[in-house]
């Protein structure tokens, strides 16, 4: 209904990386979490809050993955 653009969609994949993470698929999460900074980054003005929280989430799981050893 919304189109794969939408802001709300961006919520949805947002929470898809916190049930990854949760579940331990740290890469899954990091491509979902860039996925909804990048619908973020493209539809909502700069400065947005939900911008700079997609920023922190992706920034969490990167520190994971590299502690792991799994990093980029």
């Amino acid at each position: 209904v919304y189109g794969t653009e939408h802001p709300n969609v961006a919520i949805r994949v947002n929470n898809l990386g916190g049930v990854l993470r949760a579940l331990g698929d740290l890469a899954g999460a990091r491509a979902a979490f860039e996925r909804a900074l990048g619908i973020r980054e493209r539809m909502l003005p700069p400065g947005h809050p939900r911008i700079a929280s997609a920023r922190r989430w992706l920034e969490i799981v990167e520190r994971e993955l590299a502690a792991k050893g799994k990093g980029f």
